[in-house]
């Protein structure tokens, strides 16, 4: 896709917000955002997963149904999901804290297309909370990083959509595994540092000793 005069509206926008944010550095948001504080909004907005886990079961039935371009879109969502709501989402409502006008940053901040806007804020809480570079993520039967395969994924379900393509059995069956990967290599190692599970449905609780 060609970048327009609505991308680079976008990409303005983007900047604008940030600069507001934290207009030293956009990575300032992480010295800023205590574990606590972030802990205490999955506590407070417990099923902020399901969403995402709503999805991946979804894709999971398509691909057993033999949907595959269905099943490819539902993945993507998934993965989508848990990166913006699950992951994102949590930090810019503690910075900007009249929840109205967070969800506005929050919509507005991560809209635009692919991970490329917001791959430092994600990568940077990533090291700050698990002491891992998310840019080094792979899934073990994949030698591609997982990151990139989020991107190509994204770039098919757009395909998909706009274009009315189709999808193989192994590109629906990448898009699942890759929206697991999401959950079980950069959601849940997150969770866990801040002493929390996931429960059946996607239900976010504190994790026992």
């Amino acid at each position: 896709m060609s970048y327009d005069a609505n991308d680079a509206a976008m990409d303005d926008m983007y900047e604008r917000i940030s600069d507001e944010l934290y207009p030293e550095h956009k990575n300032q948001a992480i010295g800023e955002f205590t574990a606590e504080r972030l802990r205490s909004f999955y506590l407070d907005h417990h099923g902020v997963m399901r969403p995402a886990v709503d999805a991946l079961q979804e894709a999971q039935r398509l691909q057993d149904n033999g949907h595959f371009a269905a099943t490819v879109v539902f993945a993507v969502s998934c993965t989508e999901l848990l990166l913006k709501a699950a992951i994102l989402t949590p930090v810019v409502h503690g910075l900007v804290h009249i929840e109205s006008l967070a969800d506005v940053v929050v919509e507005n901040t991560f809209s635009g297309p692919g991970y490329s806007r917001y791959a430092k804020l994600l990568a940077h809480l990533f090291t700050e909370f698990v002491g891992i570079d998310i840019h080094s993520l792979q899934r073990p039967e994949s030698n591609a990083k997982l990151l990139a395969e989020c991107d190509a994924q994204r770039g098919l379900r757009n395909r998909i959509v706009h274009a009315g393509a189709s999808a193989t059995e192994e590109q629906a069956r990448a898009g699942v595994a890759i929206s697991t990967a999401v959950f079980n290599l950069i959601v849940n190692p997150m969770l866990h540092q801040l002493r929390l599970t996931v429960e059946d449905a996607g239900q976010i609780q504190p994790r026992a000793g």
